[in-house]
């Protein structure tokens, strides 16, 4: 009986060991994956820009002139070096934990990368090194995103305007052209295991943004030196300021590059003081830049302080001066009873039709043209409802046909 109940009691031990060691792993392992997880977010972003690059790429490969042709060929002939480049076997290669000797982090930037098929391992390798821009980049942009953001009473954000993602991965496509393999590995023992060494050259890459970077600031101060000529056109000088912060993000962009491959660490300082650019726009958006409202038909005095109140969310300011006015909003409103369904339940059928016209020039550049039914058990019930439809969608289509005019459009 003792002898079983010792057993026993060793058991019970055993099991508590077991158990005790097997939540410890799994908190190590939960620790560990989160710390994986921005690391792996990173890599995910980076193989999307190569895979983006590749495809575009591939798209202007049937428009090439005979230039383009050169470069194309050239760009070819890149690609045959690294199939044709040797696969090195036996002795594992020191750059695959540390770094290589041939090329030197005080020259080069490299990633290693490594799967069981060799272009896998070449893209995981190019992805390392584009981890490095985008963490940076994005810590750089993401401060002129929280910058950006403007606000004045029910005034909304005018950061939505601007899609920062979209013009930095423009400079980003660009250094990462410059990635190229240089070495590959294949392990035999215990598994077969490709590795890959990716290099970008730091002073061939200093040398493109740099220049990249001195043709962006002559394009500012074009731009700057064209607002200022624009004091009567309030709409033109807002494309022009617009297209201002477009290029001053792409510098930065650029420049936040240039600090990872120059060997010092230090950026390229800018001229344009962002500050008064962005107040400037920002003070005309909010205050200079006027719309004018002229709305008839059934129920237009409650469409009309509507629309007021949406546009203001907006971003935009209204006056009462056609006159000071830079855009014209003008449209017709009607809401008529229409027979349908049973006695007890009331319809009514409405119809807008508005015009955006740029006071300047005269042109049309927009409008809204917009039909539909609404219901209720009384006429007036149903009207209600057909002018609670009218005002949600007249403002949201004329804010949205404002804003394209005015920041889809690109500086000549």
């Amino acid at each position: 009986m003792v002898v079983r109940e010792f057993e026993l009691s060793r058991f019970v031990r055993q099991l508590y060991s077991a158990v005790l060691f097997t939540v410890l792993i799994l908190i190590v392992e939960g620790c560990l994956i989160s710390q994986r997880t921005h690391e792996e977010k990173s890599r995910v972003r980076a193989s999307i820009a190569f895979d983006e690059l590749k495809a575009e790429e591939g798209e202007k490969s049937t428009a090439y002139s005979n230039k383009d042709n050169q470069r194309k060929n050239s760009g070819l002939i890149e690609v045959e070096k690294n199939k044709s480049l040797h696969v090195k076997q036996g002795k594992r290669p020191g750059w695959i934990n540390k770094e290589s000797e041939h090329y030197p982090s005080s020259m080069y930037l490299t990633g290693v990368g490594y799967s069981s098929d060799r272009q896998s391992a070449e893209d995981k390798a190019r992805s390392e090194i584009a981890k490095i821009f985008y963490s940076n980049i994005h810590s750089r942009t993401s401060t002129l995103q929280e910058y950006l953001q403007t606000t004045s009473e029910s005034k909304e954000k005018v950061t939505e305007r601007f899609d920062i993602e979209e013009i930095t991965r423009v400079s980003t496509r660009k250094v990462l052209s410059g990635v190229r393999i240089a070495q590959v590995f294949k392990q035999t023992k215990p598994d077969n295991v490709f590795y890959a060494l990716a290099v970008l050259d730091r002073k061939q890459s200093a040398m493109i943004l740099k220049y990249k970077i001195q043709e962006l600031d002559i394009e500012i101060k074009r731009l700057i030196h064209n607002a200022e000529k624009e004091e009567e056109n309030k709409l033109s000088k807002i494309k022009i300021l617009k297209e201002v912060i477009q290029q001053y993000i792409l510098r930065e962009a650029y420049d936040a590059e240039f600090r990872i491959v120059n060997k010092s660490g230090k950026g390229i300082s800018s001229d344009t003081d962002f500050n008064e650019i962005k107040n400037c726009l920002t003070a005309i958006l909010l205050r200079d830049f006027l719309i004018f409202l002229s709305v008839k038909g059934d129920r237009a005095a409650e469409i009309h302080e509507a629309l007021i109140e949406g546009l203001n969310k907006q971003g935009f300011s209204i006056s009462e001066n056609f006159n000071k006015a830079s855009v014209v909003v003008r449209g017709n409103v009607e809401i008529r009873p229409v027979e349908f369904g049973t006695q007890e339940w009331k319809y009514v059928r409405w119809r807008v039709y508005f015009d955006l016209i740029d006071q300047k020039g005269g042109a049309i550049f927009g409008s809204v043209s917009k039909t539909g039914r609404a219901g209720h058990i009384s006429l007036p019930q149903a009207e209600d409802r057909a002018v609670l439809k009218v005002k949600k969608i007249l403002t949201v289509d004329i804010a949205d046909d404002i804003n394209r005019y005015i920041f889809s459009q690109q500086v000549k």
